[in-house]
């Protein structure tokens, strides 16, 4: 496993999403268990979602890890969304009760970031929430601040990472959506600012994933017919499209960590033989432009 640096810290090269563990909890903490054997150290979670923290909690059995976690908004939103003031959304006492409320479930002293989620610019200079997540860091409860951009929208980051404010943004990086690599990482790279690349896979799709999904996921919805059967067409068009998404991921240096999700051993040893191959050449992004699609 190779390490990269996110808010002054070590980072593996892959970090596991924790979204779909409580699927599948004997698989799952299995799988925990293989991928701290090989070396990984990182782990990406919805503060808000009870069961893959519990899950992880038991699982971890007190490893030394980095938890990235995204905060919940207080109030639920349609994403894309118009805006709603950080003051409703992300109050500074929500974002205290529920870090510390994920600290009691993990059994962590310390999440190494906390990010606030489908990230609007205007709560740059909103609400209490930067006051609050400073104490906490003070206090020793979060390392690092982030924000976390829903889907395509790379461009709404710009002004905090050039503020200072935060160390991290979460956006989506993949063959399909190359957008973040325009503008959006070299502005990281230049102000110090990790980058967690999310949605490689762009939702399982490039690990051959695009229908079969439980009611209650999303991405049944997601995939209708005619999106799915474009984006099947798309991968096709792809050399080892779960390899080459992974080291496109990675190649940027601006790039931190990818986080992948996964909950059985199977797909952790897939997704773990491809980042082990590297980044990829500079001929072979070049080539990949021809696969932009989503933006």
């Amino acid at each position: 496993m190779r390490f990269r640096t996110l808010a002054g810290l070590g980072v593996s090269e892959c970090t596991i999403g924790t979204a779909a563990l409580a699927h599948d909890p004997v698989g799952a903490k299995a799988m925990v268990a293989l991928a701290l054997e090989r070396g990984v150290n990182a782990f990406e979670i919805d503060a808000g979602d009870l069961a893959p923290a519990v899950l992880l909690g038991t699982a971890l059995k007190g490893n030394d890890v980095h938890i990235f976690a995204r905060a919940t908004s207080l109030v639920p939103f349609p994403l894309p969304s118009p805006h709603v003031h950080a003051r409703q959304a992300y109050p500074g006492s929500h974002l205290r009760a529920g870090t510390e409320a994920l600290l009691r479930t993990l059994g962590v002293e310390r999440l190494a970031l906390l990010q606030l989620h489908a990230w609007c610019p205007e709560w740059l200079h909103e609400g209490d929430w930067m006051e609050t997540l400073g104490r906490l860091r003070e206090e020793g409860k979060i390392g690092g601040i982030g924000v976390s951009l829903f889907d395509h929208d790379a461009t709404a980051a710009f002004e905090a990472v050039e503020s200072g404010a935060i160390e991290a943004v979460q956006v989506m990086v993949n063959v399909f959506d190359q957008s973040a690599a325009d503008a959006l990482m070299p502005l990281c790279r230049a102000n110090g600012v990790g980058v967690i690349a999310r949605s490689p896979l762009y939702y399982g799709a490039l690990a051959g994933r695009t229908q079969g999904f439980a009611a209650d996921d999303w991405r049944a919805a997601y995939f209708y017919d005619e999106h799915r059967r474009e984006t099947e067409a798309r991968v096709a068009r792809l050399a080892s499209p779960l390899e080459t998404a992974l080291r496109y991921a990675l190649s940027h240096p601006a790039v931190s960590t990818v986080a992948v999700g996964m909950r059985s051993r199977a797909q952790l040893e897939a997704n773990l033989e491809a980042i082990a191959h590297g980044p990829l050449g500079d001929d072979e992004i070049a080539a990949l432009a021809a696969h932009r699609w989503l933006c």
